[in-house]
C-alpha cells in the first residue's frame, strides 16, 4: 500500500515537472502565443465532439491530423533549443526587479547620445519574453551603465547597427535584429532604427527606446505606436511610474510590501 502511494506521488510529480519545463522553454518566446492558440482550439474541439457538431468537428479533426507536422515546423527553433537545454537548470529563476540604478544609468546615456547625436536603439523586455531576438545578437549579461551603452552604440563597434536588449535590470544582447514595421504610411523621413522599434511593438509589449543620429530627437515605440521628440525628464518619469508600478504589484502577489521605494526622478 505503501509503494503505491510513494509511486502515484513520484509519478505526479514526473508530470508536474515536464510541463513545468515545457512552460519555461517556451515562456522566453512569441511562441506562447501559438500555444494559446492550440489552447482555444483544443477547447473549441472538444466543445465540438461534446455537442456533436458533426461538420465542425471534422474541420477540426483535419488540422489536428496535419497539424502535428505543423507544429514540428513552427517550434523547431524551440525544440532544438528544448533539447539543448535538458538537464540544465532545473529549477529555473524567478527574477524581479529590485533597484532602479538602471533606469538613471540608461537616462544617462540615452541623454548624451542625444546630444552628441549618437544613434540608439534600446529594447526594454516586459512580460512577453523575447529570446528569439536575442539569439539574432551577441550574448552580453552585464549590468547597465552608461559607459556600456556608449560603448556598443559607438560608430566604430560592430554592434552599434543593431538593437540592445535590456530585460531584468541587465543588459543580455547587443547587436541584435528586430522585425520592421510593414506600415506603408509613415513618413519618409523615419529611419531603419524607428521602423525596427515600431516593427517589435506591434508584436511584443516591450518599451524601444531610440535616438536619432540625424536629429538627436528621442522617440519611444509602444503597443504599435511610435511617439517621436520625447523630452528626456518625460521618458525618466515614464519609465519610474512602470518599473513602480510592475514592482509593486509582483510584490503584492507575493503577499509582500516593498521595502524601499525607488528614487523620484
Amino acid at each position: 500500500m505503501y509503494l503505491a502511494y510513494v509511486k502515484n506521488v513520484f509519478d505526479i510529480f514526473v508530470v508536474y515537472y515536464i510541463i513545468y519545463r515545457l512552460i519555461l522553454l517556451i515562456k522566453g518566446t512569441r511562441a506562447i502565443n501559438v500555444v494559446w492558440g492550440i489552447f482555444v482550439l483544443a477547447v473549441i474541439t472538444a466543445l465540438a465532439k461534446f455537442l456533436k457538431l458533426g461538420a465542425t468537428a471534422w474541420l477540426l479533426q483535419q488540422f489536428w491530423l496535419a497539424g502535428i507536422f505543423l507544429l514540428i515546423v513552427v517550434f523547431q527553433p524551440e525544440i532544438r533549443a528544448a533539447l539543448a537545454n535538458i538537464g540544465s537548470n532545473p529549477l529555473g529563476r524567478i527574477l524581479m526587479p529590485q533597484e532602479y540604478k538602471f533606469i538613471a544609468e540608461l537616462m544617462e546615456a540615452v541623454k548624451f547620445a542625444a546630444q552628441k547625436k549618437t544613434g540608439m536603439l534600446i529594447v526594454l523586455e516586459q512580460d512577453m519574453g523575447l529570446r528569439d531576438i536575442v539569439e539574432t545578437g551577441v550574448r552580453i549579461n552585464g549590468e547597465v551603465s552608461r559607459e556600456l551603452l556608449l560603448t556598443i552604440f559607438h560608430s566604430n563597434t560592430h554592434l552599434h547597427d543593431g538593437a540592445v536588449i535590456i530585460a531584468n535590470n541587465r543588459v543580455v544582447a547587443a547587436g541584435c535584429i528586430l522585425p520592421l514595421t510593414e506600415q506603408q504610411e509613415l513618413s519618409k523621413i523615419l529611419g531603419m532604427r524607428h521602423r525596427a522599434a515600431l516593427g517589435l511593438s506591434e508584436i511584443a509589449d516591450a518599451i524601444i527606446i531610440t535616438v536619432s543620429e540625424e536629429t538627436g530627437l528621442i522617440s519611444i515605440a509602444r503597443n504599435g505606436r511610435l511617439q517621436q521628440a520625447v523630452a528626456p525628464k518625460d521618458l525618466e518619469t515614464m519609465l519610474y511610474q512602470l518599473y513602480r508600478s510592475k514592482t509593486e504589484k509582483a510584490l503584492l502577489r507575493k503577499g509582500e510590501r516593498p521595502r524601499q521605494q525607488p528614487p523620484q526622478p
